[in-house]
């Protein structure tokens, strides 16, 4: 069997379309890294018959890459079961995701990989990024915190792009993985739990490009339920890990609960966007 890639990337996708091409692209022109992607395309447009398969790899040449392995299912799997998918069938060390249709700098996984490897006591490193619209154009930046460990920013909201994390596969399976079931904040709630094994990082710089669009799955998330008790518990587990007092993490997760409330009435945009400056046209 060959050795084991130095990065496994998985994209997950309801069928393949025009973003998705650009994406693995993207993904695929990284330099300097040995990768494998791993695509789950899940819903009731994936064609699983071979002379389907045939037809769509004369047209997406990724399709016959060495490099991808593609996970086919008929049905939607939600978001966290896609990603337990991809990462289940995951042969390296170390993890990264890719939303299918967002796309990252050639050179992103080689820089955050060198900083793994000199920070080996990092269990989850996440990048800076741009927006753009549905035609690719950018419209403005995403704004975070970057450096050593800003473990305590995620106890206010949460500044890692999912398109923009790499992740130890040990820290992921000692963490629990993606939670099952879970379609909404299920970035957040793995990034809280890895959180408490260690620190996270972020890297400056401009390394993703966000896709904005009526379809982000982010734009649905209610104020209530799984998603929200999911990260409520993770956001008490992290501060007590780091040694936060109660009365001091209370503050910022009653902002974070006004937000969320907030934001399902329509008053504010989605946090991503909230936490945003636009560049003017």
């Amino acid at each position: 069997m060959a050795s084991s890639p130095e990065l496994s990337v998985i994209v997950r996708s309801g069928s393949i379309n025009a973003w998705l091409d650009q994406t693995l692209e993207s993904v695929l022109a990284s330099q300097d890294v040995d990768l494998e992607l791993i695509l789950v395309l899940n819903g009731p447009e994936v064609k699983t018959d071979e002379f389907s398969q045939a037809a769509e790899a004369k047209t997406y040449p990724w399709l016959k890459d060495p490099r991808v392995r593609v996970l086919r299912f008929d049905r939607y799997l939600g978001v966290s079961n896609a990603m337990r998918a991809g990462c289940a069938e995951a042969r390296a060390d170390l993890l990264a995701n890719v939303d299918g249709d967002d796309l990252v700098s050639p050179g992103k996984f080689r820089r955050q990989l060198d900083y793994l490897v000199s920070h080996p006591d990092c269990v989850l490193l996440g990048t800076g990024g741009r927006l753009i619209d549905d035609q690719g154009q950018v419209t403005g930046e995403l704004k975070a915190p970057h450096g050593d460990d800003i473990r305590r920013s995620l106890l206010l909201f949460n500044p890692l792009p999912h398109s923009s994390v790499v992740f130890r596969a040990q820290a992921y399976q000692q963490a629990g993985g993606y939670r099952k079931d879970l379609d909404q904040f299920e970035d957040y709630d793995l990034f809280l739990r890895l959180a408490q094994l260690g620190p996270v990082a972020m890297l400056p710089g401009q390394e993703i490009s966000y896709r904005v669009h009526s379809k982000n799955t982010s734009k649905g998330a209610g104020a209530r339920g799984q998603h929200i008790e999911a990260v409520t518990q993770g956001r008490r587990e992290l501060a007590k890990a780091l040694g936060v007092p109660a009365y001091r993490a209370l503050p910022p997760h009653l902002l974070w609960r006004g937000v969320q409330f907030a934001r399902a009435a329509g008053l504010i945009r989605p946090l991503h966007e909230y936490l945003t400056i636009f560049k003017k046209s």
